[in-house]
């Protein structure tokens, strides 16, 4: 094993739960704090799930309010919407910096302002008279969602042999509360009334419970806590630390483990494509294919339950069996589902429809989830938000091109499905030789303890 890599599990290394003994802060352990905070953190998930999957469930709807009510087509519709990603890329541009003051100021008050904003944005949305206030509200909270302050907390307040299991059970939580979108939706839009707006007050009550109930209970995470401890009793240690993203990034470059985070950056980059695809055409595709209202309810209620199913399985795998086999497995889950799925649509069988496609859509999420639980296990707290903020913006490399692809691509495809099909799931396979061939294990890493 090369140096780079004494970082990653072995029997020789420290770097396990045990290793936290003598420091300043008690041995992470589940307490009645950890079910509180995975209780917390899975509200916030519905926020993050339920205000970002939603509206993809209702996309017919809104193209018939917002454009074809106007005296628009569909195709511009599609084209509108994939356009309008281009704002979002922007944001999220700003929003990595955003993400990367957490090393700075804390976990907790960053975490609390992205809940506010997730919250303002899906208010705005549903009350949007018309598209350019929709996007301004999917906007507000497209910034603060990709700021995912979960994946932080979970791995710096959880016990290490249980981080991808307490992630899924707040994932699962937020899963749990997406089966409303097909049941407001089925009293809401029919085939006589399409009143999407309803759909979205439920994140909008959530994002107010997690704003009170975060602000009174929730702390500060404990690897936060150590190091700002250490730099308060070594002063002369940390000296020299200029908190911001230049230093941060020349830092990153001097620590054991550069190489992993280079090629972890890297394949999340080439799957990105796909992430923006993942949810986003499925209804419309029903929509295509005349599918009732009714039907396509129930595909959404099948696909939540094969969404948790994936979601469930990741925990274990990703905690009893390792990082690197989680990755290749969902990654394969999603090379083989989609063309499956796309087949089974077709032929308007429901069930396998369902089923297949919460299948593939989980393990999408799951193959991002696991991603950058392996950059948070390869840097050291100091450099955990900026790492995610470089992560961040290396894939705005890919993006904005995916974007323009999509809306250009949508003017010559017969379905919305053709993109997954054959624009997206190429990048996935790219990804999958690099998560083969390049990814070191992290299962069981004491990140309190990663050098640097």
């Amino acid at each position: 094993m090369k140096k780079n890599d004494d970082v990653f599990m072995s029997e020789k290394n420290d770097l396990t739960t045990e290793s936290v003994e003598g420091k300043v802060s008690k041995k992470l352990h589940l307490s009645g704090y950890t079910i509180f905070l995975v209780a917390i953190l899975g509200l916030a998930h519905i926020l993050d799930e339920y205000s970002s999957i939603a509206p993809s469930m209702i996309k017919s709807s809104l193209i018939q309010e917002f454009f074809i009510n106007m005296g628009s087509t569909e195709t511009i519709g599609l084209q509108t919407m994939a356009a309008m990603g281009m704002i979002t890329i922007v944001l999220m541009f700003f929003s990595v910096f955003f993400k990367g003051l957490q090393d700075k100021y804390g976990r907790k008050i960053i975490f609390m302002i992205s809940a506010v904003g997730m919250t303002v944005g899906v208010f705005i949305q549903s009350i949007a008279p018309n598209y350019p206030i929709f996007v301004f509200g999917s906007a507000i909270g497209g910034f603060f969602l990709f700021n995912d302050m979960q994946y932080t907390y979970i791995n710096e307040e959880t016990p290490t042999n249980k981080r991808a299991q307490a992630f899924t059970a707040a994932k699962l939580i937020g899963l749990s509360a997406i089966f409303l979108v097909p049941v407001i939706r089925g009293i809401f839009i029919t085939e006589e009334v399409e009143n999407w707006r309803p759909v979205l007050y439920f994140p909008v009550i959530v994002g107010v419970v997690v704003i009170i109930f975060a602000g009174f209970f929730l702390k500060e995470t404990t690897a936060f806590q150590i190091l700002k401890e250490d730099r308060k009793n070594n002063p002369e240690k940390y000296k020299e630390e200029k908190i911001n993203l230049k230093n941060a990034i020349k830092d990153l470059k001097k620590i054991p483990t550069w190489n992993q985070v280079k090629w972890l950056i890297l394949a999340m980059t080439i799957a990105a494509p796909f992430a923006m695809l993942n949810t986003g055409y499925s209804e419309q595709f029903m929509d295509q294919l005349d599918f009732l209202h009714a039907d396509r309810n129930t595909v959404m209620m099948l696909s939540i339950l094969g969404t948790a199913i994936a979601y469930l399985v990741q925990g274990q795998v990703a905690d009893r069996v390792g990082r690197k086999p989680s990755y290749i497995i969902n990654t394969i889950v999603v090379l083989v589902l989609v063309p499956v799925e796309y087949f089974a649509m077709l032929n308007g069988q429901l069930v396998l429809i369902g089923i297949t496609q919460g299948i593939r859509i989980g393990a999408f999420w799951n193959i991002t989830d696991v991603n950058r639980f392996m950059l948070i296990e390869n840097v050291p707290t100091r450099l955990r938000g900026y790492a995610q903020t470089l992560s961040g913006l290396i894939m705005f490399i890919s993006m904005p091109i995916a974007i323009i692809a999509t809306t250009v691509l949508l003017g010559y495809v017969t379905y919305t499905y053709d993109l997954l099909l054959y624009f997206g799931l190429p990048f996935v396979f790219v990804s999958l030789i690099i998560i083969v061939w390049k990814l070191k294990e992290t299962v069981h890493v004491d990140i309190t303890e990663i050098e640097g």
